[in-house]
């Protein structure tokens, strides 16, 4: 039999193994079972496949998804080892040819969904197999408290249960809490295991957070910085990665997309094209990414805040897989917040199979998640450090110089000045508008609505002209999170006073919030007004708009424009948003401009079936 050396170059290419590997090795071919947490790119994979070529029966990996098995069975069968995946992508006679391999015993590495197992086909199918290994890929998604959660990763202990003679069990994650490694001990029933954490720091990734709402505009001067850069740009939604790629493919940039709403044959010639470097950059759902393994990976852009710290660590560690400098950087708005919570609240496909009190269990966990995901994006401290205590790992050093606190790319501000000005503008209107009507008016605009209600005489209006609508709005974000303002629930929730906001100022106590330095216009780097629109606008609904628009304007005696501009109208036509969070996403289309004109453009995009 081939030692764990020579395999390890014969089929992989490596001349030692990487840190944790060897002793996970060691230890499956002694018979234990193992609990391992390796950041992504330290490479697990190897620690199940070498000791599965090296047994005498076969290995099962229990996998979630489709992409990854399809890519790991890929680069198994290039290296010249036999391996097979069983899931819902094979046609019935490609099924059928795969259990007969099986049953000839071709394949040492067979990969299966988490669904497959308890199924009465593939329960008849191993119960006469000779299992040595089972592998437990994303083990974390056993957990509720895991960021992925999967119902039928519970059935993996059951499974294992069914065999005379227990095959070891090798449980593996990229992200684990010292909450999450018990779960996995727990619900896998694993016996005894070796429990390895090879820690969770990545050296060579810098990490960044900007405090943006102008992120395409950021996005593109990074791309324009960086051209000949390969990486990943994530959004939290289809509707945003489409809207990202239109205009990133309009302005010229070597750019694909990926979804679950694309077809199996869209979605893998995107892929293809990312992963052979024919389109270097890829804008996606966090659907894309888990098996992944391309190494050159350079940068990772977060559009949107990720719901979780390890939903963001697991997507931000596919940069600079191969040991090369990488950036990892994610652009935080306070709208995100909103977009998070709304998520949440409508829950995942997998709490269909949870009763009340687990599902309420599980939006919990996801609240309290979201709030430590959050206090990232707000914190001043060295944000590598944040991380790392996060996971349960104390840090080297308190500073890393290689993210964006510790380079001083933001700054704290004081901003109580503008906490008594929306007070008194919040107190001044009633507690009846939210918070772009309140910015609107410390800032001063008014496009016949505050005439109207009579607010242009009031004191506080245009008292703020100085400060831009965003730093207001995110400071009433923080107030917001502070527990200082209240944010009524709905479609167009209002702001009131918490009692807590007056003893803050009689306190003396001072809000403060991280903002980005201002900058200097870099040197040659395009500006959002020379890229050009998407060009996928259908004309007669564009014609149908702007004759709402002008009506719309004529009524109100103000310019057209100052109800929604040719931008705004365009983008609405680009994306046709079908409800009114989706209008929200729209530029230009504010909470009061979506509260006023968002059912009439619904009623106009769905007259045009």
């Amino acid at each position: 039999m081939q030692d764990k050396h020579s395999i390890l170059h014969k089929y992989y290419g490596y001349s030692s193994f990487r840190e944790g590997q060897e002793p996970i090795i060691d230890n499956i071919l002694s018979g234990r079972d193992i609990l391992a947490v390796m950041p992504t790119g330290a490479g697990k994979s190897i620690c199940y496949q070498i000791p599965a070529l090296m047994l005498d029966g076969i290995t099962l990996v229990i996998s979630p998804l489709i992409s990854l098995m399809k890519d790991q069975v890929g680069a198994l069968n290039q290296n010249g080892i036999r391996a097979a995946y069983l899931n819902s992508s094979l046609t019935p006679r490609q099924y059928r040819m795969a259990l007969d391999n099986v049953r000839l015993g071709v394949y040492k590495i067979i990969y299966v969904a988490p669904e497959r197992l308890m199924t009465d086909g593939f329960l008849e199918l191993v119960a006469d197999m000779n299992i040595s290994l089972v592998a437990v890929d994303e083990a974390h998604c056993v957990s509720q408290w895991g960021h992925d959660f999967r119902p039928s990763y519970t059935h993996i202990a059951d499974f294992v249960a069914n065999f005379t003679r227990r095959p070891v069990v090798a449980a593996f994650t990229a992200t684990a809490t010292e909450q999450v490694k018990r779960d996995i001990w727990e619900l896998l029933d694993l016996s005894s295991p070796f429990e390895i954490t090879t820690g969770f720091d990545r050296p060579n990734l810098y990490f960044g957070v900007t405090d943006t709402s102008a992120r395409l505009d950021y996005i593109r001067s990074y791309l324009d910085d960086n051209p000949d850069k390969s990486g990943i740009i994530y959004a939290m939604t289809r509707k945003n990665v489409e809207k990202i790629y239109s205009k990133l493919f309009a302005a010229g940039y070597p750019i694909t997309y990926y979804h679950a709403g694309l077809s199996d044959a869209e979605r893998a010639q995107n892929q293809d094209e990312f992963i052979h470097d024919r389109k270097p950059i890829i804008v996606a759902t966090n659907a894309f990414g888990m098996g992944i393994d391309k190494p050159d990976v350079e940068f990772i852009i977060h559009y949107n805040m990720p719901l979780s710290m390890e939903a963001y660590y697991q997507e931000a560690g596919r940069a600079g897989r191969d040991g090369s400098n990488a950036d990892c950087i994610l652009l935080y708005s306070a709208a995100d917040i909103h977009t998070a919570k709304f998520l949440i609240e409508n829950g995942t496909d997998e709490d269909d199979e949870l009763d009340e009190r687990e599902r309420e269990t599980a939006k919990k966990r996801r609240y309290e998640k979201l709030e430590d995901m959050i206090s990232y994006c707000k914190t001043t401290e060295c944000l590598r450090s944040y991380i790392l205590r996060y996971f349960g790992e104390k840090p080297a050093s308190d500073r890393c110089e290689r993210c964006s606190s510790c380079r001083g790319e933001a700054e704290v501000t004081d901003v109580t000045d503008i906490v008594r000005a929306v007070r008194m503008a919040v107190d001044i209107t009633g507690e009846r508008y939210g918070a772009v009507f309140i910015s609107d008016f410390l800032h001063g605009i008014d496009n016949g609505r505050m005439a109207a209600l009579g607010f242009k005489r009031e004191r506080g209006f245009g008292l703020l002209s100085d400060t831009s609508t965003v730093i207001i709005r995110d400071v009433i974000s923080r107030m917001i999170e502070s527990g200082l303002l209240l944010r009524s629930e709905g479609d167009y929730p209002t702001l009131s006073i918490d009692p807590s906001l007056d003893r803050f100022l009689a306190s003396g106590k001072r809000l403060t919030l991280k903002v980005k330095k201002a900058e200097s216009p870099k040197k040659g780097a395009r500006r959002s007004g020379d890229v050009p629109l998407p060009k996928n606008i259908d004309r007669e609904l564009y014609e149908r708009l702007r004759a709402f628009r002008r009506e719309t304007a004529d009524r109100r005696g103000v310019p057209a424009y100052v109800i929604f501009t040719d931008m705004t109208l365009r983008e609405i036509c680009a994306y046709r948003p079908t409800n009114v969070t989706e209008l929200l996403s729209v530029r230009g289309m504010g909470e009061e401009k979506v509260q006023r004109y968002g059912t009439s453009i619904i009623n106009i995009i769905r007259g045009m079936g």
